[in-house]
């Protein structure tokens, strides 16, 4: 969508988004509210869910801070302070039906606290059972701070046109409709109110009026327009319109995939024309900008909110689970992407990213299981044969991890650049197998797609040099590896190791000693600088990079090379 106007979104944050998770901690020993933990301290069923979910939450483990929050609130309805911190962690976490309750417990009891986005869930619990009248009320109630200045005329005015009235729905925008910096939001809304109570021509007016304009707030009146036109029997000025527009806006990819949807027969992604949906496209909205923005933790909870409002809408959790990768809680991540309705067309890539989230997250044995499901059921899929061989060669199951790179292989009719890396790993799987012959010929496969690839001059260069072969053509490769990532302390390893082996060993402990900078608890980098130590006659220090190795699980073959250089020394060069 193309951005909404900024003042908006500025308005919203400072109004709506008082640093959701940031605000779960526990009460200091001199604060007012530390005496109600010392109340129920005897009881163990209040204070040890308190404590396991403020521990869980400086865990970034949302999910789990959430249920405990809500085990100490059930076991204290009463208490103010639990109760304020289970809604905050309940909708971060994506329990906003159990956010949305436990904000009406804390609403519905005296001296409630002054929170716009208790609030907002407080009137959107009323709005999504549909109760307007609930709405109305509830609305009333809030004071006219920054939740209620930019989203209650939008709530009102759709409580009003669910019922059937269009002017109290008007009415009810004019604040929006008159103020110039909101007024884009406002002509949206009357567009879609329009829409759902069947005015046609009056909708077709306020459509156009947007479409019209020079910069439109939103791609979504578009959208929207096109949809109520192939509804009513338009079908064909559906088609232009929608292709004139995908014209007018470089081929939008947001027009053409929407614009197949509906003139396939099915509905947008984001059904504006009902109550339910035109809300729930407002949070949407918000949660995209500020994803996309210096606001992530805003962008999380507007978008929770978003599918509490449209729980069936896909993109919502993706784009929410895009975003809490970014913050890096890839388990929280994994569970976004769970929830994308099992008949989305975004399914497959739902669980694509699942997997990966739940790699990123160390939970291999579930991402496993997951390719292996999808395996079953697609034995050719290239992307997942190519997963699964990285996470077997990752455990060095190398034997297996070869046979899955070469079936991916097999699905590729004319490799091309993007390529090399299948090549590349399956390369390593055979060096590693110690069948050399099929590695060399993968590597250089590898070099032929992606000649400039660090990864594989280094990982060729090496194993020519340490099997003397092509010295110089490597000895230049690795110098082209290190020129291009002159930090990355695996790649200047080679180089020293090069100078090593070709006997250059003063040049080979200065590239040495930068590698082991780099990665000071690589086994093998520790025994390269220990090598190349005790031939420059430092051999204390020798020594000493040797055990450092012994001590950073080295390899089943070095072990025994480390153990016997500690005792004997490297031998005379004769």
């Amino acid at each position: 969508m193309k951005p909404i106007t900024p003042i908006f979104l500025a308005l919203a944050l400072s109004a709506c988004v008082a640093e959701a998770p940031e605000r779960q901690v526990a009460a200091p020993v001199n604060s007012p509210l530390y005496s109600e933990f010392e109340e129920h301290d005897e009881s163990s069923s209040f204070y040890g869910p308190f404590v396991a979910a403020t521990l869980a939450h400086h865990d970034d483990n949302y999910a789990k801070a959430a249920g405990y929050y809500l085990d100490a609130l059930n076991s204290d309805p009463d208490s103010q302070f639990v109760a304020d911190r289970a809604f905050f962690q309940l909708l971060y976490a994506g329990r906003t039906d159990d956010a949305a309750r436990v904000a009406v417990d804390i609403l519905q009891k005296p001296d409630a606290p002054d929170d716009d986005l208790i609030q907002m869930m407080y009137v959107l619990e009323a709005y999504k059972r549909q109760d307007w009248s609930g709405v109305r009320t509830r609305l009333a109630a809030s004071k006219n701070t920054g939740f209620g200045f930019l989203v209650s005329p939008i709530l009102e005015a759709w409580s009003y046109a669910a019922e059937g009235n269009r002017a109290d729905a008007m009415a009810a925008l004019e604040p929006l409709l008159s103020d110039p910096r909101l007024s884009g939001i406002g002509d949206e809304h009357r567009a879609y109110i329009l829409d759902h109570l069947g005015a046609f021509d009056d909708a077709k007016a306020a459509f156009l009026k947007l479409a019209n304009a020079e910069r439109p707030t939103s791609f979504q009146p578009l959208v929207a327009y096109a949809y109520m036109l192939y509804r009513n029997g338009y079908k064909a000025d559906a088609r232009a319109f929608l292709g004139e527009q995908t014209q007018r806006f470089n081929k939008n990819g947001f027009l053409m995939r929407e614009g197949m949807r509906i003139t396939s027969g099915y509905e947008p992604t984001q059904d504006t024309s009902t109550p339910r949906g035109a809300a729930g496209a407002v949070f949407y909205g918000l949660g995209t900008e500020f994803a996309q923005g210096q606001s992530p933790q805003a962008g999380v909870v507007y978008l929770r909110v978003a599918s509490y409002m449209m729980p069936e809408v896909a993109e919502t959790y993706i784009m929410l689970g895009g975003l809490l990768e970014k913050l890096n809680v890839p388990g929280a991540a994994a569970s976004a992407y769970a929830a994308v309705p099992q008949l989305s067309p975004l399914r497959e890539l739902a669980d694509l990213k699942r997997i990966g989230a739940l790699r990123a997250a160390g939970d291999m044995a579930a991402a496993e299981t997951m390719v292996r499901a999808g395996l079953r059921d697609n034995p050719a899929d290239y992307t997942l044969l190519v997963t699964l061989a990285d996470m077997l060669r990752e455990k060095e199951l190398f034997d297996e991890a070869a046979v899955r790179y070469g079936q991916a292989i097999d699905q590729i009719r004319q490799p091309n650049t993007q390529d090399w890396f299948v090549f590349f790993a399956r390369g390593v799987c055979y060096e590693r197998l110690d069948k050399w012959d099929k590695a060399e010929a993968d590597l250089i496969t590898a070099l032929r797609l992606n000649p400039g690839e660090a990864s594989v001059l280094n990982y060729l260069g090496y194993s020519w040099i340490d099997r003397g072969k092509n010295v110089d053509r490597a000895k230049d490769m690795i110098r082209q590896a290190v020129e291009q990532r002159p930090d990355d302390g695996f790649v200047i390893d080679s180089l020293g190791w090069v100078h090593y082996l070709t006997g250059n060993y003063s040049e080979a402990v200065v590239e040495l000693e930068k590698a082991v900078k780099l990665e000071p608890n690589d086994p093998t980098i520790n025994h390269h600088l220990g090598d190349a130590y005790w031939r420059v006659g430092r051999k204390i220090e020798a020594r000493f990079q040797w055990r450092h190795a012994l001590d950073n699980d080295p390899s089943e073959k070095e072990r025994p090379e480390l153990l016997q250089k500690l005792d004997l020394g490297l031998p005379d060069l004769s």
